[in-house]
């Protein structure tokens, strides 16, 4: 009978069980791949028939016995060694007939039963990436024949101190009921109890593992576990030509990047422009981060090497274009920030700064300042720590609604994105626009509604620099008195052979805009023309007679000499001199850190001279002084005739105005219209500062002159205390930030040892040691906060200015506040260390020119 070609139905079973089990072994085998590792669950362990698997609750794996390939251990990676999974595969009896040399043999890692007495490199390297395993919490382990078992307790030892350490090489095998020592059966050939079969004498167990962790041999097989674990850790699973080829290019792209840091905080901190017309090295107009590179590249070799590779096109990532420049700029800029913020959150009490501007591009740009006290604690608690007041620039927040409720939405949403909490707000300043000191939507106001302790400190320079701005917009005269002298200024600074003229009379004449915000600028143009009007309209005659000139430019001048010649103009120039004279002499400059009692003193004696100077004697005084320049001129000294117009019911603005009849007298009109206007809107702007003010000052006051709080009666101390603490006493929660009594007592303590010439910040560090006074030391520090002057915004607009030019209006606003953060804090940026940062960005290109 000849043989069945055809399987029974039975063997055919068989045979596609097999191959169904082959292929959900190769499927499970590729999916460990192509999946990161983790830790299998109960629910993930499938259970395979008995037949087929009958130890499919264990963690084991399928080694080969007689292979004598030992894989590297730089190939192995952690992903591709997912032990806790099975990938062994039953025999069969339609498979190939196996040898002793290729047998599968299951292994269980976690049990050191389970392992050969030949352990390769690949086996070691995987059972170290495991580690010890022990038993589940509840397992309960057996006894032997004399009733005794192994517990948990041995898995600690106990120090001659009384602390405990942890044996973690203990592994107890369940299979056998016996301990092994994991180091010693994996790094050392000396067969004992703990590396062989086991150790299982639980009656003597404490004396033997005392003196096993003692062994030289176990404590150099700790030592070669340890060094092994961290290699494995540290190694990627690439070969070991790789590994050195990718070590060698992150060190390259390490120092590269150094130098292309470098090239990026120069040209931010000097506000140049990066790019040129052209993107290629080694070409004209290619901007000044290339030419810097190149300027690199002949005197420093590692910039040099980069750029042959490049040339030679040994790389293809040269990373010298507007990507890499966005990229570090971005890095950089968000390093600063993480700083600034790190500095904030150790400080807790905080001011904003905030103010508004349109840029070149017409975008509504509000530029945000942190104000903070910054405690730096030295090493010994007994030493006074470095306290020092830092305004730190947040970034340009560009706006689509100026209004108060947009502005409000927009600082909440910023604080926010910066993990700032509006609760720990103690001061807020603006630039007072109108949509910020509006009565119905203010900005402030907002605020103060959700967090009632955020105090609205008015600025210092901007309370009396925006005299100019409302005088202006309030009368028509004082507007055209202003955009005159503008005029005059431009046409006589514009042009060198006009300047030439000039000089001829006077030195220089300030080409600045007289609607600026800062005082030294409006106060220099109105003091040359008080003094030197006569030199000014000599020049202006002298250019409008002068045939070399061009026949516009002479028209000009003769224009503008007729404005000048002009008793009522001369009038106009005396007032607004006086004005800002006297403002300038009480106005704290800027950069300086007045206190509140300063700066209120200040405001009355503005007002006081404010409100005496407008009166009949004030401006009687004003006619004489402008006489004299009249006739230094050869001017009448009269008024012109005013155009006799129809009086018109209007709203009555300003006390001055007196609707009730019209005067032609233009001396009177003059009065009316120029004199009283413009004082009164002074007046008017200080008495609004001045108010705010006050009120801070009833209840901080105090703090600026802590010695002379012992001149003051207990009753007294207490009572301003007591109205501090209920001040910082928040309206919702009830929550305050000191306690008044306990501040009475700590004041009363230390103010008989403050020294006369002590500032707040050197009284706040005798205060910080040793947390003597917590209660001072927080009024101190919140006091430190309030913005009495916000004059720093303006230079973070002048850098605004300087980077966002007509060249740069198309970058983004993002790459924008990266050079601003850059430029502005400078000093910062030569602080941080970027080393850290620079490894993490070196090691991802180094991995992308070796992918390439």
């Amino acid at each position: 009978m000849s043989a069945r070609k055809k399987p029974s139905g039975a063997a055919f079973r068989k045979k596609r069980k097999l191959k169904e089990l082959e292929r959900k072994a190769m499927a499970e085998s590729l999916s460990r791949h192509l999946t990161p590792s983790r830790h299998l669950t109960p629910a993930d362990i499938k259970q395979e028939p008995s037949d087929c698997n009958p130890e499919s609750n264990m963690d084991i794996i399928s080694v080969r016995v007689g292979c004598d390939e030992e894989p590297s251990t730089s190939m192995i990676k952690p992903e591709e060694t997912n032990i806790e999974e099975e990938v062994k595969l039953p025999n069969s009896s339609s498979s190939p007939p196996q040898t002793p040399e290729n047998v599968p043999i299951a292994l269980d890692l976690s049990d050191p039963a389970d392992w050969p007495d030949v352990i390769t490199t690949s086996l070691r390297d995987m059972i170290v990436r495991k580690g010890p395993v022990r038993p589940e919490a509840n397992f309960k382990y057996p006894k032997d024949e004399s009733d005794r078992r192994f517990t948990p307790v041995h898995y600690i030892r106990r120090l001659p101190n009384g602390e405990e350490a942890n044996r973690n090489w203990i592994v107890y095998s369940k299979k056998k009921n016996r301990i092994f020592c994991f180091c010693c059966k994996l790094f050392t050939t000396i067969v004992n109890s703990y590396t062989s079969e086991g150790y299982n004498d639980w009656r003597h167990i404490a004396e033997h593992l005392s003196q096993h962790e003692q062994w030289k041999c176990h404590l150099a097989a700790m030592q070669s576990w340890v060094e092994l674990l961290k290699t494995l850790e540290s190694k990627p699973a690439i070969d070991v030509t790789d590994w050195r080829l990718y070590k060698t290019e992150t060190q390259h792209w390490q120092s590269v990047l150094q130098r292309f840091v470098a090239i990026i905080q120069y040209l931010g901190q000097q506000c140049l422009p990066f790019n040129g017309r052209s993107d290629t090295l080694y070409s004209d107009n290619n901007g000044h981060f290339l030419k810097l590179v190149e300027m690199f590249a002949t005197f420093d070799n590692v910039m040099s090497d980069h750029l042959k590779k490049k040339n030679s096109l040994q790389t293809q990532q040269h990373y010298v274009g507007r990507t890499i420049q966005n990229e570090l700029l971005s890095l950089i800029s968000k390093e600063l920030v993480k700083c600034i913020l790190q500095s904030l959150k150790k400080s807790k009490y905080y001011s904003i700064l905030l103010d508004c501007s349109p840029d070149i591009s017409d975008v509504l740009q509000m530029t945000m300042i942190i104000r903070f006290v910054s405690i730096k604690q030295k090493e010994m608690s007994n030493v006074e720590p470095e306290v020092n007041i830092q305004e730190r620039f947040l970034g340009f927040v560009t706006q689509a609604s100026p209004t108060g409720a947009g502005l409000t939405q927009a600082i909440l949403a910023e604080l926010e994105r910066l993990s700032i909490p509006l609760k720990d707000m103690r001061g807020q300043a603006y630039d007072h626009i109108s949509n910020i000191k509006g009565r119905q939507s203010r900005v402030q106001q907002n605020i103060l509604n959700l967090n009632s302790k955020a105090f609205n400190i008015p600025c210092s320079n901007h309370s009396l620099n925006l005299v100019v701005n409302d005088a202006a917009m309030l009368c028509r005269d004082v507007g055209s008195f202003l955009i005159v002298l503008q005029r005059i200024c431009l046409f006589l600074s514009g042009i060198k052979s006009r300047c030439d003229v000039l000089t001829k009379q006077i030195n220089k004449l300030p080409m600045k805009t007289v609607y600026q915000t800062t005082w030294s600028s409006i106060i220099d143009i109105v003091r040359t023309f008080r003094f030197q009007t006569g030199e000014i309209y000599s020049t202006l005659l002298e250019i409008s007679e002068d045939s070399t000139f061009e026949p516009m430019s002479r028209g000009d001048a003769a224009n503008l000499a007729d404005e000048l010649n002009n008793f009522k103009f001369l009038c106009s120039i005396v007032i607004w001199y006086s004005l800002l004279q006297q403002i300038n002499n009480v106005n704290i400059l800027q950069g300086q850190t007045p206190c509140l009692p300063d700066l209120t003193e200040s405001l009355i004696q503005t007002q006081l001279f404010l409100e005496e100077y407008r009166s009949d004697e004030g401006f009687e005084n004003v006619l004489k002084e402008s006489r004299e320049l009249a006739l230094e001129m050869e001017i009448e000294p009269t008024f012109p005739e005013a155009i006799p117009v129809r009086s018109k019911k209007k709203k009555m603005l300003l006390s001055c105005e007196d609707q009730s009849e019209y005067t032609t007298d233009p001396e009177m009109q003059f009065k009316i219209h120029f004199f009283d206007t413009t004082l009164d809107v002074a007046i008017k702007a200080v008495q609004e500062r001045l108010e705010q003010l006050q009120h801070h000052n009833k209840f901080f006051g105090f703090l600026y002159n802590i010695r002379k709080v012992r001149c003051l009666s207990s009753k007294d101390l207490l009572k301003y205390c007591m109205d501090l603490q209920e001040v910082l006493t928040d309206k919702s929660s009830k929550e305050s930030d000191i306690d008044g009594i306990q501040l009475c007592k700590e004041l009363t303590v230390l103010s008989p040892v403050v020294k006369p010439n002590m500032t707040l910040t050197e009284i706040l560090a005798h205060a910080l040691v040793n947390g003597g006074f917590p209660n001072l030391a927080i009024a101190l520090r919140i006091l430190l906060t309030l913005p009495v002057t916000v004059a720093a915004r303006e230079q973070r607009f002048s850098k605004l200015e300087l980077i966002k030019n007509y060249l740069r209006s198309p970058v983004s606003q993002d790459q924008h506040l990266d050079l601003a953060m850059i430029s502005i804090e400078n000093q910062i940026t030569e602080e941080i260390d970027y080393g850290p940062i620079l490894r993490d960005y070196a090691n991802t290109k180094a991995r992308n020119c070796m992918c390439l």
